[in-house]
């Protein structure tokens, strides 16, 4: 998706609905409001949360073989493929790397956050339960593009002629609904104790561990 996408979306939903639509961006998430609000929390800048987020997804990709807990019952699936973009700044004062290939090759993205820059685009795998996508995400705006679905053997009918697309529809529900329970959960563990005390350390781990 492109802003451009976004924006007639907005514009198409208001005209049939008569009602507003707002985009939420990674920053404005309640979870990192509250925090910004809170006068006991550290004073973070949140402009690129979403960077620092699909950042850690990286690191959270390779910790235990791309599993992510998202209650003490359910697990998903995460690796981060062939293709990722780092960048530090924003705007004319910007500085980007792109990195490509396997797993040996990508070595140099990780130079690239130890000397500060955090990812801001990568092409992600996610499983969940029997459904698998892959797709580029963007962490500045949480934009999906290139979504490749899920395999799925449904038939339409003439009893359900619109089977096929509901289907779809939820499946594409699931893949963003999945993302953002994610990203509530690393925005909890992220302005909470735990991540001074264990995550960030294992973080800092993982990225001298590659630098050796």
């Amino acid at each position: 998706m492109s802003d451009k996408v976004a924006d007639d979306f907005v514009d198409l939903f208001k005209k049939t609905f008569s009602l507003g639509l707002k985009r939420l961006l990674p920053q404005e998430h309640p979870l990192a409001l509250a925090n910004k609000t809170d006068v006991n929390a550290a004073s973070d800048d949140l402009a690129f949360i979403g960077r620092e987020f699909l950042t850690w997804l990286w690191f959270k990709s390779e910790e235990r073989n791309g599993a992510i807990a998202l209650s003490k019952t359910e697990e998903v699936e995460l690796h981060l493929l062939k293709r990722i973009a780092l960048e530090a700044g924003e705007g004319e004062y910007s500085q980007g790397v792109v990195c490509s290939g396997l797993h040996a090759e990508l070595k140099e993205g990780k130079e690239a956050i130890r000397q500060g820059k955090k990812v801001k685009e990568a092409v992600i795998k996610l499983r969940r339960d029997q459904n698998e996508w892959e797709f580029n995400f963007k962490a500045d705006t949480f934009y999906f593009q290139s979504l490749k679905m899920p395999v799925v053997d449904w038939q339409e009918t003439p009893e359900d002629p619109s089977a096929s697309l509901l289907e779809r529809i939820y499946l594409i529900e699931n893949a963003v609904r999945t993302i953002d329970q994610i990203y509530e959960f690393f925005l909890t563990i992220r302005f909470s104790p735990e991540w001074a005390g264990k995550e960030k350390p294992r973080l800092s781990k993982w990225l001298k561990k590659e630098g050796e």
